[in-house]
């Protein structure tokens, strides 16, 4: 199992990142670590261990920033930023999906059929986790879908298929909840 020394050890180690964003980093996996002890660490540990940072500007990224998962990149988006984002809740949003990619998807986004959904279930944690000190929030129509869906399957739905990438899970549940109300017409 991952600990928090060994998430240290692994930022310590990346060459890529400097003392202040391994610092900032660090922080953010104590926070959610702290919520979420029986969370596995050992996604995060592996893709901590590559990261790199890279800028953009809003032709390249329309949003503030962006993992990508087959780079093991994390894109930050200039422009954006000077618009007044709460960095500290723009990097969680970014760590939690660095946490959910088992390498081969991240959270419940398989293939991009759930990016939307993945996107609000993703701020609604950064938002429980950090908050936003911002007023601006690009996502605000993801999360009320996300929201509403959760009330029809369950947030521990999902919760383990965000954190366990079971797209399957939330599929599963979706057509049985639909099936319910079906049936209750």
């Amino acid at each position: 199992m991952i600990t928090l020394e060994d998430i240290k050890g692994t930022l310590d180690s990346n060459t890529y990142l400097d003392d202040e964003l391994r610092n900032n980093l660090y922080s953010l996996v104590y926070i959610f670590n702290n919520k979420y002890p029986d969370i596995s660490l050992e996604n995060l540990n592996n893709n901590l261990k590559k990261l790199k940072i890279v800028k953009s500007n809003k032709f390249a990224n329309k949003r503030v920033s962006k993992y990508n998962m087959a780079t093991n990149t994390l894109e930050f988006n200039v422009d954006k930023i000077n618009e007044g984002y709460d960095m500290k809740h723009v990097l969680m949003y970014s760590l939690l999906e660095m946490i959910a990619n088992n390498g081969s998807q991240v959270g419940f986004n398989k293939n991009n059929k759930f990016e939307a959904l993945h996107a609000g279930y993703t701020e609604i944690i950064t938002n429980y986790l950090v908050g936003n000190e911002s007023d601006v929030n690009e996502l605000e129509n993801e999360i009320i879908t996300t929201n509403m869906i959760s009330l029809m399957v369950g947030n521990d739905v999902m919760f383990n298929a965000y954190f366990n990438n079971d797209t399957e899970l939330l599929i599963k549940n979706l057509m049985n909840e639909g099936e319910l109300n079906e049936r209750n017409y």
